[in-house]
């Protein structure tokens, strides 16, 4: 608990795993929240990825500092009262379960509400709380693939595309409830009246894709004709590389741009990025490069085909620190193509706290990405370190106004055990 931060004295419990809710209990508990997270007797399921101990794992690690934990055995009669309790403490409720599987619970908005009608609660699914699949589970991948922003974004492999990682569209959710918990907040403050709010990977995942994902009458001619080639293309059987190239050099706006100006490029020791995409920019990168103007009209011609060939080979005469020193020197955005160990590194990341250093009791320091936002009247508070499986569970039940003799009997019959399992 702490007195700092924009959302110091703001109690969360939440019920959920994995990487979409718990992400947003982190963002809430950096800006000073008291987030109580709840986790089944075997433990949040990322406790087992990337294993550093007995219920310690880096994925927990990561996604779970300064929260409070407790462990909860739904399924037992007896917890139901502890369910109520957090829901009369809390102002904010965070639900990451199937529809079915809240109310199989009795965590289901219903029951929350009638407990505390102040209540901020948030339900969160894969695909969102109306239609004919609300009540199916999912994952990351699967909304990248039924959303379209896959199409575009994922890599491939022999044909075949491979899902995008990061899991943008967990930790997109993740950011996306927190606001929207925020704002049912300040209704709540306004109003006195509490709320439901829905969130899902799929709104997430359609809401990334806003700049490739539309459609417009004036366009629908020719959307007609590629979805006739797409269609035929699938039918024979056509790999996925091939397929997406159809659909990028007929559809995508600006493709020219990104093929020269707005791209990576190998130079002589790594990786460059580059990024402009204005008339004025693009006179600077041919100031520079000294190669041909380009018509964008044409971006996939023979004459752009060339230049772009003369880009990426005079990419390659340079070292990253030349041509960052190069473009740099016009203002032509650019910047280092780091890998994920140097970008922990980046003297500007850290200038910024984006990743911080932790101590954790159990396996020692580690490093994590820090807060996305600052306050300049209310700033973030300390990172601290990812809790230990049940390390908060009495003290938790205390504050819920359960006597100390409960509150073992509650313990001794696994209702809320409160050590690592088989220790």
């Amino acid at each position: 608990m702490t007195d700092r931060g924009a959302l110091a004295g703001v109690r969360v419990v939440e019920f959920a795993q994995n990487a979409a809710i718990p992400h947003c209990g982190r963002l809430l508990a950096g800006m000073g929240a008291d987030v109580v997270k709840v986790e089944p007797p075997g433990g949040d399921a990322m406790r087992g990825l990337a294993g550093l101990g007995p219920m310690e794992a880096r994925g927990f690690a990561l996604i779970n500092p300064n929260k409070r934990a407790m462990a909860l055995d739904l399924q037992q009669p007896a917890a139901a009262a502890v369910v109520e309790g957090l829901f009369a403490w809390a102002d904010i409720a965070l639900v990451a379960l199937k529809q079915q599987d809240q109310e199989r619970y009795g965590l289901e908005w219903e029951r929350a509400r009638a407990v505390n009608p102040r209540l901020v609660y948030l339900s969160s699914n894969a695909l969102g709380p109306h239609g004919p699949e609300s009540h199916v589970g999912g994952y990351d991948v699967l909304v990248q693939a039924r959303s379209g922003t896959g199409f575009v974004m994922n890599r491939s492999a022999d044909g075949v595309p491979l899902p995008t990682r990061p899991a943008v569209n967990d930790f997109g959710t993740g950011m996306v409830s927190a606001l929207g918990v925020v704002a049912a907040l300040r209704h709540r403050d306004a109003t006195g009246e509490g709320q439901r709010v829905d969130t899902s990977l799929l709104g997430t995942a359609m809401a990334l894709g806003t700049p490739v994902l539309g459609g417009f009458e004036v366009d629908e001619p020719v959307f007609a004709e590629v979805r006739n080639d797409l269609d035929a293309a699938r039918a024979a059987g056509v790999d996925f590389d091939t397929i997406r190239e159809i659909y990028e050099q007929r559809v995508i706006p600006g493709a020219g741009a990104f093929r020269l100006y707005f791209r990576h490029y190998a130079t002589a020791d790594g990786i460059v990025s580059v990024a402009g995409l204005s008339a004025g920019l693009w006179g600077k990168f041919h100031e520079v490069t000294g190669l041909d103007e380009v018509d964008l009209a044409e971006p996939y011609g023979e004459r752009f085909d060339r230049i772009v060939a003369e880009a990426e080979e005079l990419f390659r005469t340079r070292t990253t620190a030349e041509w960052l020193a190069a473009l740099g020197a016009v203002e032509y955005p650019c910047g280092p193509y780091n890998l994920p160990y140097e970008g922990l590194e980046d003297e500007q990341i850290r200038a910024n706290d984006y990743v911080v250093d932790i101590h954790h009791p159990v396996f020692g320091g580690y490093t994590a990405s820090g807060m996305p936002l600052q306050f300049s009247a209310t700033p973030n508070v300390d990172p601290a370190a990812s809790p230990q499986f049940g390390e908060h569970t009495r003290e938790i039940l205390a504050e819920l106004g359960f006597a100390a003799d409960e509150v073992d009997g509650l313990v001794s019959a696994g209702v809320t055990p409160d050590s690592v399992p088989g220790t």
